[in-house]
């Protein structure tokens, strides 16, 4: 089992490598899925630079035999990973679909027999200028491991996604103003970040556990997060804080 916390802040070394160019994002997404243990890895952006404004950015590890295959069927038609993710604000399981029609079950039974992996989770990511993102990691893991696995991974990749995206925006010429906290606001996130809970975090400020919840809240609704995970992650990209590993 490969070691995840030293695999999230490889990646996250990575991605501050602002040398990079977007010509690369493909060999990063490699250097994750080894990193972490994975079958593939992929982002698929829209609205991400400035001088291709509507189209669409993609970078993957699937073979090119399954991205052939993908597009003669029509795939883009039926896979319910884009057809709702550029909607939704939550991870996706891709266990949630694959079992809808005999279609879908045709669909992911042959992503899998291409090697994209059985289980799988996208996560979206939603800018505030109209820029949105899908980044997905597929695994083999047997069902028992990638339940063990999953709140993981959801938890690092809402992170490292968004990540991942900044760095692209930034790389294809896109500047997005950098939201602003206050400073009750962007300490809770950092204690957050610190792995602190509402009562530790309360406590460390003199401050009662409702009032750090509704300073976490209010850092959400400025960051535009999904939830106070993707709020961190969000604050980390923007280098609001810094957290000290």
């Amino acid at each position: 089992m490969p070691d995840l916390e030293d695999a999230f802040y490889r990646v996250v070394d990575i991605l501050d490598d602002e040398t990079a160019s977007p010509e690369s994002v493909p060999d990063l997404l490699r250097t994750v899925c080894s990193l972490y243990g994975l079958n593939s890895a992929a982002y698929f952006g829209v609205n991400v630079s400035e001088q291709e404004q509507g189209e669409p950015y993609l970078a993957v590890t699937y073979s090119s035999e399954w991205v052939a295959h993908y597009r003669i069927q029509k795939f883009v038609d039926i896979d319910p990973v884009i057809r709702e993710g550029f909607s939704s604000m939550l991870p996706i399981v891709w266990s949630a679909y694959d079992a809808r029609s005999p279609r879908l079950k045709r669909f992911f039974g042959e992503a899998a027999e291409f090697g994209v992996g059985k289980r799988g989770l996208t996560i979206p990511i939603r800018g505030r200028s109209g820029d949105r993102a899908l980044f997905t990691i597929t695994s083999d893991q047997n069902l028992v491991d990638w339940s063990g696995s999953q709140r993981r991974f959801e938890r690092d990749f809402q992170m490292l996604a968004f990540h991942l995206h900044q760095r692209i925006l930034r790389a294809r010429g896109v500047e997005r103003p950098v939201p602003k906290l206050a400073p009750r606001e962007l300490e809770c996130l950092k204690w957050r970040a610190a792995g602190k809970c509402n009562w530790s975090t309360a406590q460390i400020m003199g401050i009662s556990a409702k009032t750090v919840a509704c300073y976490l809240e209010t850092a959400r609704v400025k960051l535009d997060a999904s939830n106070t995970t993707h709020a961190v992650a969000k604050a980390i990209t923007y280098n609001l804080f810094t957290i000290a590993h």
